[in-house]
């Protein structure tokens, strides 16, 4: 959102005069409608299940490119026809990089240069690698893209830029499948991540004969790890300086959520339209101060040329990731237009980094911040480009309530969550993070070179100036609504809020305003499916290793089992409640846990804390709840839950003491064994009999 807000008073400082306003309205090509087409077609490929030949997409490219230029009056369906082709291009291209499905789990040797910066945590060194080859079973693979992989245990120091070679078992890039919660798959094609796996054995490694740009990055992130320790205000400012996010742990993520304010944080269109919008503005008050120089180089050019300067070096110190680039993009379009003296109004501008961002990414509308972005001005430019002669805090206020509002629809749609207290945590977090953490830290990465001790003191500054901030966000995560759950809302209710945001937002004059409260009801009090008495619905969620399983019955919500607890976070907090919240679940009537083993129960404490369950049981020994025996049974409007096993005065034999469950009755019985083992099977067979007779069956020990 910066982009056009900061850097881009430059190019439009205002709404332009009515005189001017023809010469504003730029190239027919990139007027809004025509955006609007590339987009609508780029957007639908998105949907399809398959994407057709290369040849066919080029093809279609190629035409769609001549009717653009030749046919004026089909200009909005070449448009569209070239966004099909354009996406379909780069979604084939990145699906044919990734590694072969077939090979899925194989070991394999590979070379391949180390990008970006390691990040170790308790359990693994993580890292990523640009691949140059690979060999898996005497034959050599085709490679591209990036590979994420892990090294567990005792790993050796990397570098950026170093060569390794090693025995890797590689994975086609797969995400866990559950609503509601973080798709990798679709993040890892947006991201070109080609193949995941985890190092077997180093066979090779080959330091970086020089300093890389991720090299610096990774030296610049260690020096201020050195100099202010590993709290959360050193990981943040570590990044806002290189793009760092690695030590940021889980607790400051919650806090940054629940005070809406994670895009702070993140180095994106932001912090890089900051950076070069504060260039420009050093650059126009030395002009300002030395007239002379103006008279040889026109004001506004050098300004362009020093705010694409200064965004090309903060994106190359924070990584050129695929975000950064795309911002990158946006900045060199709309300053082109000022570098050529071609005048852009502002829907034209966004309208031109729109078709900018498309052109060299198509993939980026599979990233939520492209369309929190230029949704987020489109909305300021629609609000407030009549107000922009207001005064500077009224304007800033009241943008900060139009974006609140107006992302409102497009947040929820994507995390199901929203923070009442966000835009007073904006107003207080933007300005402070705009204007004295990351100038600050940038500062002090500079003069570390030249001058460390002075480089330290600034640092120091910055580090005190951001704990005060975080101890304030800290207290604004508690207060209520700062975490705003909702349902995986409906496609056509989201639609419909963006409509009565419009409504709300629109001028005073415009009739009937106060209907946009009823079009935002569809999306605030969803209708939430309930089963009708006397049956019950069942959710498998996807843990991968592990087992967490939620029955509701027509009142009531049983939650079987966690997921496990790795390193930094449990998949509890990470996938089982973001799941339970998609699916309409607020509070739990009870929480079962069949055994004690770090797959099953590893999250317990987070959905304790989550959803605080009326009663917790388990099965073996713990210090929470009571422990689970058979014939322990129940009835939820007209369900039956029973407990199959362990009987009463079972010794603690590990998987074989874990509870049995069964719920329901007849023909719609479901049956939930955890991880009993052959010789417990057979035992309830003789003493259960007909009552294991079961509709669905969880396999017993994940099936093995």
């Amino acid at each position: 959102m910066a982009i056009l807000e900061v850097v881009g008073g430059i190019a439009s400082p205002g709404l332009p005069r009515p005189e001017t306003r023809v010469a504003a309205r730029g190239h027919p090509l990139l007027a809004p409608r025509h955006a609007l087409a590339l987009l609508a077609g780029v957007l639908w490929v998105q949907w399809w299940a398959a994407l057709p030949p290369l040849a066919l997409s080029a093809l279609m490219l190629g035409v769609a490119a001549l009717g653009l230029w030749r046919w004026p009056r089909t200009r909005w369906a070449c448009a569209m026809a070239f966004g099909i082709a354009l996406a379909a291009i780069h979604g084939t291209l990145a699906v044919d990089a990734r590694w072969p499905a077939d090979l899925d789990g194989v070991d394999a040797e590979v070379v391949g240069v180390v990008v970006g910066i390691p990040a170790r945590d308790a359990r693994a060194l993580r890292f990523e690698i640009e691949p140059r080859g690979a060999v898996a079973g005497g034959v050599e693979v085709p490679v591209g893209g990036r590979w994420r992989l892990s090294w567990h245990g005792r790993a050796v120091a990397l570098r950026p830029g170093d060569v390794v070679t090693l025995i890797a078992r590689v994975r086609v890039p797969r995400g866990l499948a559950n609503p509601g919660t973080f798709d990798f798959e679709r993040y890892a094609i947006e991201r070109r991540i080609a193949a995941t796996g985890s190092v077997r054995r180093l066979l090779a490694h080959e330091p970086a004969a020089a300093t890389t740009i991720d090299g610096a990055r990774a030296m610049v992130s260690r020096w201020i790890a050195e100099e202010r320790g590993e709290g959360v205000t050193a990981a943040l400012l570590r990044a806002l300086a290189v793009g760092d996010q690695a030590p940021v742990e889980d607790h400051a993520w919650w806090v940054l959520r629940a005070t809406g304010t994670t895009h702070l944080v993140a180095i994106s269109g932001f912090h890089v339209g900051l950076v070069g919008g504060v260039a420009a503005l050093l650059v126009g008050l030395v002009l300002r101060l030395a007239p002379r120089v103006g008279l040889a180089w026109p004001r506004r050019q050098v300004q362009a040329l020093a705010a694409l300067g200064a965004a090309f070096g903060y994106s190359l110190l924070a990584g050129m990731s695929i975000p950064v680039q795309r911002t990158l993009v946006m900045i060199a379009v709309v300053l082109g237009a000022v570098l050529l003296r071609r005048p852009l109004g502002p829907w034209s501008a966004l309208s031109l980094a729109a078709v900018a961002v498309l052109l060299f990414d198509p993939l980026s509308v599979l990233n939520p911040g492209f369309w929190l972005s230029f949704i987020g001005v489109a909305w300021l430019l629609f609000c407030l480009g009549a107000r922009s002669r207001e005064d500077w805090f009224r304007t800033f206020g009241r943008a900060q309530l139009v974006s609140a509002l107006g992302l409102l629809p497009i947040t929820l749609w994507f995390f199901q969550q929203g923070s009442l207290v966000g835009p007073l945590a904006n107003v207080i977090a933007a300005p402070w993070i705009s204007f004295v953490s990351v100038p600050l830290v940038l500062a002090a990465t500079a003069l570390w070179p030249a001058a460390p001790e002075l480089a330290s003191a600034v640092l120091a500054v910055a580090d005190r100036a951001t704990a005060l901030l975080w101890s304030i966000l800290e207290q604004m995560a508690t207060w209520p609504g700062s975490e705003w759950h909702l349902p995986e809302p409906d496609p056509l209710a989201v639609v419909l809020a963006l409509v009565g945001v419009a409504m709300l937002v629109a001028p005073r004059a415009v009739p009937g305003r106060a209907l946009g409260l009823v079009l935002l009801l569809p999306l605030l009090v969803p209708r939430i499916d309930r089963p009708v008495e006397g049956a019950f619905d069942v959710r498998i969620v996807d843990v991968g290793q592990g087992l967490a399983v939620l029955v509701t019955t027509r009142r009531h919500a049983l939650l079987i089992d966690t997921g496990a607890s790795y390193g930094r976070g449990s998949l509890a907090r990470r996938v089982v409640v973001p799941t339970l919240r998609a699916a309409g679940v607020q509070r739990l009537d009870g929480l079962l846990v069949t055994h004690m083993d770090n797959d099953h129960a590893g999250g317990m404490e987070d959905i304790v804390s989550a959803f605080d369950p009326d009663w917790l049981r388990r099965g073996g020994r713990g210090e929470l709840g009571l422990p689970c025996r058979a014939g322990d049974d129940w009835r939820w409007d007209g369900v039956d839950f029973r407990v199959l096993h362990p009987p009463p005065h079972f010794p603690e034999l590990g998987n074989d003491s874990a509870c049995v469950l069964a719920v329901g009755q007849g023909a719609g019985r479901l049956l939930i064994p955890s991880d009993i083992g052959g010789a417990v099977e057979s035992m309830l067979i003789r003493a259960a009999g007909e009552a294991l007779r079961s509709a669905v069956l969880v396999v017993p020990h994940h099936g093995s």
